[in-house]
């Protein structure tokens, strides 16, 4: 018998394999958006006192999300200038100069994103992208305003890691490891999830929990089906590789503690909050280990089940997403 007929069924099983995953689909009649990122963030601090009204008048054409209304009244400037005088921006703005020069890389990771999105929302207005200097806010790195199709991003949130800034406003090690450059498309698509879809408030027990960040994880990996898992989820590689490796003994540990029904949010957040791992488990685990264990589950309901992503994300029945997921580890 032939090499090649022997290899015929593997080859075959192969391509069926690759046949049901619903997030292998054929772009070719989507055009390809350009995205230039706008930089608010250094043009801005190109206004100064002296002739203010006039810079303004130019710079609101340009950005009119941020320069609007009456933006001469001079209590407006004058909280524009303290804003521009003060040091600890002005020190941000030239860092975020001297990291962010070029942002074809970023611009490029998004016109394939967007790309994406305006195959799963072919009627939906592709939004303008604009870095702006939030002055260190960790709560708001990034919004999707979906109303007026704007994105807005807080380029001095996306320093690095090791950026001594954040650890003098009180950040941790694992907080600091999530604002890195690497992770901003990542924030855009899940703050345009939030602005779609009614997710924060969905589910009262721990499965259905579960099951809501699962589906945030499939709708990123929607969007962004070229970038890694672990960066999807914002893990370290040996934090992946340990929910890889350890998925069946987590669910089973899920089971045998009857934390799946569970109403009780004390006992089962651990799962689902930022921390740097996941108390009860191993350090190598990260924390929110629920959006794991939630993608592997919702991932596997969508490759049994002919269900469209609009409909997957609008879906409040999170218990019978889990019962037809025939989700089973091994």
């Amino acid at each position: 018998m032939s090499i090649y007929r022997k290899l015929l069924p593997v080859i075959l099983l192969f391509f069926a394999a690759c046949q049901s995953d619903p997030l292998m689909v054929d772009l070719a009649s989507v055009a390809s958006p350009d995205v230039h990122v706008l930089r608010y963030d250094q043009e801005i601090f190109t206004v100064n006192r002296q002739n203010a009204s006039e810079q303004l008048d130019v710079l609101a054409k340009k950005y009119p999300f941020f320069i609007s209304g009456e933006y001469k009244d001079p209590a407006t400037i004058i909280g524009l200038m303290d804003y521009l005088n003060d040091t600890i921006n002005k020190e941000l703005k030239g860092k975020c100069a001297g990291q962010f020069k070029d942002m074809t890389g970023l611009e490029s990771t998004l016109s394939e994103a967007f790309k994406y999105y305006q195959y799963y929302y072919p009627k939906a207005k592709l939004p303008l992208v604009y870095t702006y200097i939030s002055g260190l806010d960790f709560e708001h790195t990034t919004d999707w305003v979906d109303s007026s199709s704007t994105v807005l991003i807080a380029l001095d949130m996306y320093l690095g890691q090791d950026f001594p800034m954040y650890y003098q406003i009180g950040l941790f090690q694992y907080q600091t490891y999530r604002l890195q450059e690497k992770f901003i498309p990542v924030d855009i698509f899940t703050q345009s999830a939030f602005a779609k879809y009614d997710l924060e408030n969905e589910g009262n027990t721990f499965i259905q929990k579960i099951i809501s960040r699962g589906k945030m994880q499939y709708f990123l990996n929607a969007m962004l089906p070229f970038v890694a898992d672990s960066t999807r989820l914002m893990y370290r590689p040996d934090q992946i590789k340990w929910c890889q490796d350890s998925e069946e003994r987590l669910w089973q540990f899920f089971v045998k503690e009857n934390l799946l029904h569970s109403t009780d949010f004390m006992l089962y957040k651990k799962y689902l909050e930022d921390r740097p791992f996941t108390s009860s488990m191993e350090k190598d685990s990260p924390g929110r280990i629920a959006d794991y264990v939630g993608w592997r589950i919702v991932k596997s309901y969508m490759e049994n089940n002919e269900v469209t992503l609009d409909a997957l994300m609008n879906d409040k029945d999170l218990l019978q997403i889990f019962q037809k997921s025939k989700y089973k580890p091994e």
